[in-house]
């Protein structure tokens, strides 16, 4: 063996704990890849790590890591009560598969808040309203998964968290006629969620749009004031997405994407959301590429004509068509069978 072989080999064997010599900042990197829980009992390991825990800049709650329901509430609330209140947060993360009763998950958000957290993503099936949020400067991006947005929280949201750039809505209800309105906000995503009274998305500095297969029961999804809009993505099933005349405020689904340079629409065939949208929307005056999706494949091509007569400089148009056989079609097939 060569001299550098053995000296590298006494090094691994000569009992030092390399690991406990590095700085803090490298030191909760490595317990960022742990549990919670697996990240709190490293307190144990020696006196180097009895207090290292407290000042992690995140927190995740998960109901995954417990057994039972009371364990993992006393746990998430003994973890905020003893984490380090002068760190800041980087990012909080609260998940749980069912609802946790007597769980005090607004407060737990509130806390993360507090605490000048920047990426907060809460999943789990709870009811959040307006409680749950608090001023903040340095919150940036929010997701949220399979919660209830309940009467007062987009309000809260649009008003007292004025950095905020990133949303994300999966799977959420959105109890009351709710308006998206901010002045910070650049990426929005909502996905699968169930609108029950309306949606406005209204934000000055919005660069992105996703809107993939909502559920509405009545009202309608509304986009206006988008000027600084680049790309926009709108999908829609017509078993989920019911349109109705009377939309909010008398505005449409497409008005808002006028400014979109790169825009998606997608649906089955027909879908009457996006051809009554046309009738209405302005011009498309930035658009240079479109991608389109079945419904404008109508007998007569109507959509495909009115949105090309909308948009006077595309460079790019493509179609992503799954044409499933119509009802009327089938029937017909098997009736002469």
């Amino acid at each position: 063996m060569s001299t550098c072989s053995s000296k590298r080999a006494r090094g691994a064997s000569d009992g030092v704990d390399r690991l406990s010599s590095l700085p803090n900042e490298l030191l909760h990197r490595v317990m960022s890849f742990l549990p919670m829980p697996e990240v709190v009992r490293t307190s144990l390991l020696s006196p180097r790590w009895r207090y290292l825990w407290v000042s992690t800049p995140y927190i995740r709650i998960d109901h995954q890591d417990f057994m039972d329901d009371s364990k993992f509430k006393n746990f998430g609330n003994r973890l905020l009560i003893l984490r380090d209140g002068a760190t800041s947060l980087d990012e909080a993360r609260i998940s749980a598969h069912n609802v946790v009763r007597g769980t005090s998950w607004c407060e737990w958000i509130r806390h993360a808040i507090m605490h000048k957290v920047r990426l907060l993503h809460v999943s789990a099936y709870a009811p959040l309203d307006s409680t749950a949020m608090f001023p903040s400067q340095h919150l940036k991006i929010v997701r949220l998964q399979f919660n209830l947005l309940e009467h007062g929280f987009f309000r809260q949201l649009n008003c007292v968290c004025s950095v905020l750039e990133h949303l994300e809505l999966e799977g959420c209800g959105l109890s009351e006629v709710n308006e998206i309105s901010s002045r910070s906000l650049k990426v929005l995503y909502i996905i699968c969620c169930l609108i029950v009274k309306g949606l406005v998305i209204c934000a000055s500095n919005l660069t992105h749009l996703s809107i993939v297969d909502p559920r509405c029961r009545s009202g309608a999804i509304v986009t206006r004031d988008l000027p600084s809009l680049v790309t926009a993505l709108v999908s829609l099933r017509s078993d989920n997405f019911h349109y109705k005349e009377n939309t909010i405020l008398g505005h449409g689904l497409l008005d808002g994407l006028s400014h979109a340079t790169t825009l998606q629409l997608h649906a089955p065939l027909p879908e009457l959301t996006l051809e009554r949208g046309l009738r209405t929307c302005p011009v498309f005056s930035s658009l240079t590429s479109l991608v389109l999706g079945d419904w404008c494949m109508a007998a007569d091509f109507y959509p495909l004509r009115r949105i090309l007569h909308r948009s006077p400089k595309p460079k790019e148009l493509s179609f992503k068509l799954e044409m499933e056989e119509c009802r009327k079609c089938k029937e017909l097939e098997s009736s002469k069978t």
